[in-house]
């Protein structure tokens, strides 16, 4: 993780609608190695905003970490759970091709 790498992500999501550049912003949002950049703080709301965002784009990575973080909620970080948010997000990461979502996420006993 680097500056220029964060910022060019970070242009590609924000100005060519780019669900992959998204997706990954999720992770400089929450990653521990977020400390190399300069001021980008750990943001779980925010990661969450550009994993929805991705999700929207196509992105089924994006439909995953979107869903699962939905799906389980995080008090201290403001998000509250929301199972059928969630369930729709993972869904979309199913039919986008995310098959170990299919099989396990979707599953009704889960």
């Amino acid at each position: 993780m680097t500056q220029r790498s964060f910022e060019a992500t970070l242009k590609k999501c924000e100005a060519e609608d780019n669900g992959a550049a998204c997706a990954k912003l999720y992770y400089y949002f929450i990653s521990s190695k977020r400390a190399y950049l300069a001021d980008l703080q750990l943001d779980k709301q925010k990661a969450l905003y550009y994993a929805k965002k991705a999700c929207v784009l196509n992105d089924r990575d994006g439909c995953v970490t979107a869903g699962m973080t939905l799906y389980y909620g995080d008090q201290h970080a403001g998000i509250a759970r929301d199972k059928e948010s969630g369930r729709g997000l993972l869904k979309k990461a199913c039919e986008l091709g995310q098959d170990d979502v299919c099989t396990f996420f979707l599953n009704p006993n889960f």
